[in-house]
């Protein structure tokens, strides 16, 4: 569907989502929505069976604790847990899911979300990481400034490698007096927490099989192992799904699923202009998932954008999406393959979310995800009753000849 399909078709998608989900409601024996209360994290932690929580910090041989993050004028911790789901040894299938959090987010802001994506029956990690300090839109904005169109496109792939792999490519380039975003050290980036988290716990679970997951590192540190990237499937937000694309567009990893992302733009930039998005893909099992309504402000106005982006990943064909795009909208739910075309919900998000763009937080975050009420009063996700494990599992999901 094209956008302007999207948008006149939001009311009656709306009600079909109200339908199906009052179906729901009187199946759990509720006829209430329930709001969660905003910014708090690990709504669904407490239930998390097989959980572990692990600091950057204690994976780190040193201790060392990694710099705190500042996005604007807000200051924020880097050395949340990471949060360990289904051991290696536990596990009923063999690839790993990584779940890559958004700019200022950690994992205990999406454990509902990671609760399901466990639910595969697949080892899962969230991954507290070095993300860029400012949002997409933001640099967007300052790749823009860039002084020629080659660098602009350079920068959009450059601010990728800064936050898998540690980089300063944004830290030394300049608007408006201050650097694109701060320089990231290669032990708080994806591939550094990550490499050094299964050391860890390989180190302290021996007989658990974390060794096949990663490669020893390749020297003393602060040279760190390196996680086997085609045994791991990276679930992204917001931010992190664009990691989690760019990952599968430059490396062979078992899936990238892709929530409110990417929203990677080449502001300015002639019509026809290629980006590393129009690229051939290395992986081709992809997955993505947004809210539906982008009229709003309040809720995805980003999702044009997105849209964009994974018809031009459909264009390529070397995804398992087809082309055209015929983009799902969920509230219909009885037919449609995640593996197929991206998915949308316009469920309204929690009414005590935090987010400017709630519709945008919505399809990961705990305390903005639309839930229900059964008759004792526990919150029940409706993303967490199928939505979130498929998207999740991109692993599955197989290239249409």
């Amino acid at each position: 569907k094209t956008s302007s399909t999207l948008q006149g078709s939001g009311r009656r998608q709306k009600k079909r989502d109200i339908m199906k989900y009052s179906f729901i409601l009187a199946g759990l024996g509720s006829a209430l929505l329930r709001n969660v209360a905003a910014n708090t994290p690990d709504l669904c932690t407490p239930d998390i069976e097989d959980l572990r929580r692990i600091r950057p910090s204690e994976a780190d041989p040193t201790g060392r604790v990694g710099p705190d993050i500042q996005v604007g004028s807000t200051v924020y911790n880097n050395d949340e847990h990471h949060m360990v789901i289904n051991s290696p040894k536990t596990a009923s299938k063999a690839k790993m899911i990584i779940y890559l959090p958004g700019t200022t987010d950690w994992p205990g802001l999406s454990s509902c979300l990671i609760q399901s994506a466990a639910a595969t029956g697949r080892t899962t990690i969230g991954l507290t990481y070095g993300y860029l300090s400012r949002g997409d839109s933001f640099r967007n904005t300052r790749c823009e400034s860039e002084p020629t169109l080659a660098d602009q496109v350079t920068c959009l792939t450059e601010q990728h490698n800064d936050a898998i792999y540690g980089g300063t490519y944004g830290a030394d380039r300049i608007y408006n007096g201050a650097e694109f975003w701060k320089a990231v050290d290669p032990r708080d980036s994806i591939e550094g927490r990550l490499g050094l988290l299964l050391a860890k716990l390989d180190a302290d679970f021996p007989d658990e099989g974390w060794d096949f997951f990663y490669k020893a590192a390749k020297g003393p540190y602060p040279i760190t192992p390196t996680p086997r990237w085609r045994r791991i499937s990276f679930v992204g937000h917001s931010q992190g799904a664009g990691h989690a694309a760019y990952l599968a567009q430059t490396r062979k990893i078992g899936g990238a699923s892709m929530i409110s992302g990417p929203q990677d733009e080449c502001l300015g930039c002639p019509a026809g202009t290629k980006f590393w998005i129009d690229d051939d893909f290395q992986t081709s099992k992809v997955t993505a998932f947004a809210h539906g309504n982008f009229t709003e402000s309040y809720l995805e106005p980003s999702l044009p954008g997105m849209i964009d982006n994974w018809t031009r990943m459909a264009m390529s064909g070397t995804v398992t999406w087809s082309y055209p795009l015929d983009i799902v909208d969920t509230g219909g739910y009885t037919k449609y393959d995640v593996c197929d075309t991206p998915i949308l919900s316009y469920l309204p998000p929690s009414a005590m979310s935090p987010c400017g763009r709630k519709g945008h937080c919505s399809t990961a975050l705990d305390d903005s995800a639309p839930v229900l009420a059964d008759t004792s009063g526990k919150n029940v996700y409706i993303f967490a009753l199928d939505i979130w494990r498929k998207v999740s599992d991109a692993g599955v999901c197989a290239k249409k000849n």
